[in-house]
């Protein structure tokens, strides 16, 4: 194509050197649109034959570019050969005649491939046989034209057709005009048969042709202008416009053979379609109104301003409103089940029905029972579904639709590709986005009460195993001592003597002791006296010093509310235990700290590393840390060892209508009516009612930073 164009020009240059510029093809622009005709028309051919090798469209679309580059090069060459150098070129003379019945091949290559599209095969083998007479009438009356043409077109007129045969030409004259009539209804036909062929087909053929629909949208434009530039005598905006329309046909035969976005094309027609219409409205308004406005006001200064000031205003007053109804009117039309899909949607958003949720309103409207919706709870990063279940991702034949809401996704829609399409099922949720990101904060809620079903049903199943390991300990412990002891001395009692009764005696203060030790540590298990006494520091020093594996603590010496306390020490004592239980490590390092009303728990081992945070041990941790509207998180990797952090918010959590207080100070709880507060300044006591300043217990006089402790019945109190 490049240098058929490159010749093209040569011919020209030469015709204006000889002084012949009425001969050129190329004044002012007159073969530009055969040249983009040429060249889309060539691409679409090459990339189709590329593509699809057996389909005869693309090499069609070839012909087509070969002869459209043909009928302009041979213009030039017969200008050059034949009028202004007569017998200088091979024959010109023939050339001349070929180029004065040019357009003849491409008519008939246009409607085969209107014949042809999307599928390679005529419609039917009727419209098969009008296909095969439309190229038989098209070469007919190229031959015919041939040999009959007497006087050609400008510039040809003064050239004589070496072709020309003799004797009476009346019948082939008429046959000539017979066969380009036939030929010319051929393409229309060939069009009918395009809208009839648009009519039957449905799924893949339908969206096949309606790209060509797409590329047909601009035709009444392209049209108008096309005549009304001849009439100007511009031939070249004319050639332009026809090319264009042309050329978007190419495109959109193109698109279609090649299946390109077939889920896509309803959404890009209808768009199209609508834009059209509304621009038309649009100029209509401008104009009607400026024309109105300008006749109006025929004679007074600053009529253009005025009257393109209340154009502007009508126009956008007319469109605005029209628009909604032409996009209903175009989709009911071009895309009736997009428009029947957003209508349910719609009809659900104005009367929504609290029994029916956002997921059913899509199955129903998309016709796809396996639709499923799932929502994205942001602090957690997890899709759950609307009941706060984690979400199904679904099988191999399931898509996935994200939507999105000011840029972050809210919900995911999956579905059954071969229900629904990737656009509709887009379309269809994107016009029940704010629903959806309704149905997201719902599902939020709801995990979280699943979170606390699940919490509640391990922590009473953890209570039930606590109850049978204290009745197995007291049984097989302290029970069966105190029982051996009450069948000791009730022997003693029947039939023993005085050294007997000293020795059961003695023997027994043994068993009683031991007795106690059991039940001092079992109840040291449960509570530990040195947490009450001493506070969550001394406690896990406590602990640090009865474990085998060196444990390092830092822990402020300071007093938190008791169930804050047995809290963050059943949470130490559990990572601990689990780190010398499976991750073997050398040391341990507890850390507590306490900033921003938040009681933190941290926990780290040396040891191998792989720790579950879906455990039974770190669930229950979890579990405990969120009683107290915290969180647990848990950093493992294999052979560096593992960190459990537990933050615990320092307010207790409701419960039975009562709220948990804690104040800072002296002791982090408010006290009870009546307490003692001792400090390293002074002694004595005083008695203060049930109040605080300066964040304390003992208000201004006892501030933080002295040396100070208060007695264990100024613990807590819980204000109603």
């Amino acid at each position: 194509m490049p240098a058929g164009v490159g010749v093209l020009v040569w011919l020209d240059q030469r015709l204006r050197a000889m002084g012949r510029p009425d001969l050129v093809t190329t004044t002012g622009g007159a073969e530009i649109p055969f040249v983009l005709v040429a060249a889309t028309a060539s691409t679409v051919g090459v990339a189709l034959a590329l593509r699809r090798p057996r389909h005869p469209v693309g090499w069609l679309f070839l012909a087509l570019g070969g002869v459209l580059l043909l009928s302009g090069g041979t213009q030039g060459y017969a200008a050059y050969g034949a009028v202004a150098r007569p017998g200088r070129l091979p024959a010109a003379d023939l050339v001349a005649i070929y180029a004065d019945a040019g357009f003849i091949p491409w008519l008939v290559l246009v409607a085969l491939i209107l014949h042809l599209t999307p599928t390679g095969r005529p419609l039917s083998a009727r419209w098969g046989r009008i296909a095969l007479a439309t190229a038989v009438a098209g070469g007919l009356w190229l031959l015919v034209g041939l040999v009959t043409t007497e006087t050609m077109q400008p510039p040809f007129q003064s050239v004589t057709n070496p072709l020309l045969i003799g004797g009476p030409l009346g019948p082939l004259l008429v046959a000539r005009r017979v066969l380009g009539l036939a030929t010319g209804a051929g393409v229309v036909l060939a069009a009918v048969s395009l809208i009839v062929r648009f009519r039957r087909s449905v799924d893949v053929e339908r969206r096949q042709l309606l790209w060509v629909a797409v590329a047909a949208v601009p035709l009444p434009v392209l049209m108008a202008a096309s005549f009304a530039a001849s009439y100007a005598g511009n031939n070249t905006a004319a050639g332009l416009a026809a090319a264009t329309l042309i050329g978007l046909l190419a495109i959109g035969a193109g698109l279609a053979i090649g299946q390109y976005h077939l889920y896509d094309v309803e959404e890009i027609l209808s768009r199209a379609v609508t834009y059209l219409l509304v621009s038309g409205l649009l100029a209509a308004s401008y104009a009607t109104v400026v024309i109105v406005v300008g006749q109006s006001l025929a004679g007074r200064t600053g009529r253009s301003q005025i009257s393109a000031v209340l154009a502007t205003l009508a126009a956008v007053a007319v469109t605005a409103p029209a628009y909604r109804k032409i996009q209903e009117g175009v989709d009911r039309r071009f895309s009736r089940r997009r428009f029947e899909t957003l209508q349910v949607i719609r009809r659900y958003l104005r009367d929504p029905d609290p029994d029916v949720a956002v997921e059913e309103v899509l199955r129903r409207a998309l016709g796809d029972p396996t639709l499923a919706v799932a929502y994205l709870v942001d602090d957690r990063r997890q899709w759950v579904s609307a009941d706060g279940q984690p979400a199904n991702p679904g099988n191999s034949f399931m898509a996935a639709v994200e939507v999105y809401r000011r840029g972050r996704p809210i919900a995911r829609v999956t579905f059954d590709r071969g229900r629904a399409q990737p656009g509709l099922v887009r379309a269809a949720a994107t016009a029940a986005t704010a629903e959806l990101d309704n149905a997201g904060l719902r599902a939020a809620v709801a995990l979280q009460l699943v979170e606390v079903r699940q919490s509640r049903t391990r922590i009473a199943a953890a209570q039930f195993a606590e109850r049978r390991t204290i009745e197995r300990n007291l049984h097989d412990g302290a029970q069966q001592r105190l029982l051996a002891l009450a069948l000791q001395l009730r022997a003693v009692q029947l039939g023993g003597d005085e050294a007997s009764l000293r020795q059961a005696i003695s023997t027994g203060i043994d068993q009683l002791q031991a007795a106690v030790v059991e039940l001092r540590e079992l109840a040291n298990g449960l509570h530990p006296a040195v947490l009450a006494d001493g506070g969550l520091a001394a406690a896990l020093d406590d602990v640090a010093a009865r474990t085998p594996v060196p444990i390092k603590i830092s822990a402020p010496d300071r007093r938190y509310p008791p169930d804050l306390e047995a809290a963050a020490w059943f949470i130490a004592c559990e990572a601990m235990a689990n780190a010398v239980k499976h991750a073997h490590p050398t040391t341990i390092a507890v850390d507590v700290s306490a900033p921003d009303g938040q009681l933190i728990v941290e926990v780290r081992d040396d040891g191998i590393g792989g720790a579950q945070p879906s455990g039974p041990g770190l669930r229950g941790i979890a579990d405990r840390a969120e009683a107290f509207g915290g969180s647990l998180t848990v950093h493992t990797d294999p052979g560096t060892g593992t960190t459990i952090r537990a933050l615990l918010h320092r307010r207790s959590p409701l419960s039975s209508g009562r709220r948990s207080v804690m104040i800072e100070g002296c002791v982090d709880v408010v006290a009870v009516r009546r307490f003692r507060c001792r400090s390293s300044r002074g002694s004595g006591s005083r008695r203060r009612r049930s109040s605080w300043r300066c964040g304390g217990i003992c208000g201004s006089r006892c501030r933080t930073g002295m040396s100070r402790s208060c007695s264990r019945n100024a613990a807590s109190k819980l204000i109603t």
